[in-house]
């Protein structure tokens, strides 16, 4: 009990400590600005890049699948679906584009949707940021 008297005597008589009056100054002076860099947006063919294999593998297994008669799948169509069925609906579906191009009203449209994706294109190419 007695220690601790005399450590509240001891705290109650000694001073508080305060800094110098330029202590402020002098720290804020010796702190060093550091650069700034700004956030810089992950360009979209880094995108394309990264999901290229992926899609390449896809369409591998894929065209496997569909031209074989492996007997492991039974359930997916073979080759004799994929030759008989699909190329004849691709073959109607192709004559059908092929009409609806003809119009007048969507080629136009197709030729504005085409420029403009052009110039989005043409305009994020050149304005990439690059890193600092």
């Amino acid at each position: 009990m007695e220690k601790i008297d005399f450590l509240r005597e001891l705290i109650e008589k000694s001073p508080l400590e305060s800094p110098s009056d330029d202590f402020v100054d002098r720290v804020m002076s010796n702190i060093r600005l550091a650069p700034e860099t700004a956030p810089v947006k992950k360009p979209f063919y880094l995108y394309l890049k990264t999901a290229f294999p992926y899609a390449a593998v896809l369409l591998v297994l894929l065209f496997i699948f569909t031209t074989s008669d492996l007997p492991l799948f039974n359930w997916i169509p073979g080759k004799e679906y994929f030759l008989k069925s699909l190329f004849t609906t691709f073959g109607s579906f192709f004559t059908a584009m092929k009409n609806a191009f003809a119009s007048k009203y969507v080629s136009l449209g197709l030729l504005i949707g085409f420029s403009g994706g052009l110039l989005f294109i043409i305009d994020r190419w050149f304005s990439r940021r690059t890193s600092v």
